[in-house]
């Protein structure tokens, strides 16, 4: 799932795309039966991170499986491996692994929101205003400004005083009026 997870990642919403899934990820391919989902593996000690940071060392097939579903097959794949450097690879592992999953109270999804709907707004006006300019809107992309604002807020909790943005021409306005 490491190597190849992001093969079976969900990425198309509309379900279109057919996409070929690497028999690596089939456990059949490694001798495993169906009668094996519900056996017990002893996967290591105690206080370990990424996949093993649930403090469980015996866990089921079943149960390994889901979690390297969830992790590397969701709506989020991660290709990582050509990545050369042990330490990097290891950390990503651990992130991608251990289970933090966002959680946004109703006051913060309304942020979300706003955000999202000013920079449509601001799409909507320049095309509006300026229908003969040739310009580089966000169409398709207005999920930047918010991931970017929220990226922002981010780092201002956690002390970044300065971040410098280079960036294409697509969205470069409402970036700038916006974020």
């Amino acid at each position: 799932y490491q190597v190849n997870g992001h093969m079976k990642a969900k990425l198309d919403p509309l379900d279109l795309e057919q996409r070929e899934v690497p028999d690596d990820l089939d456990p059949a391919l490694y001798g495993f039966t169906e009668a094996d989902l519900d056996r017990e593996f002893f996967l290591g000690v105690w206080n370990m991170s990424g996949f093993l940071s649930e403090n469980r060392p015996v866990q089921t097939l079943r149960a390994i499986l889901t979690r390297l579903e969830q992790a590397y097959c969701g709506s989020i794949g991660y290709e990582y491996m050509h990545i050369a450097d042990h330490e990097k690879c290891n950390w990503l592992r651990d992130k991608i692994e251990t289970p933090t999953s966002m959680q946004y109270n109703r006051q913060r999804r309304v942020v979300i929101l706003d955000r999202l709907i000013w920079s449509t707004q601001f799409e909507n006006f320049l095309a509006t205003k300026w229908t003969a300019a040739k310009r580089f809107g966000l169409e398709g992309g207005e999920t930047l400004i918010p991931g970017m604002k929220e990226m922002f807020d981010r780092a201002a909790d956690r002390g970044v005083e300065t971040i410098v943005i280079g960036m294409s021409h697509r969205g470069r306005l409402n970036v700038l009026g916006n974020v």
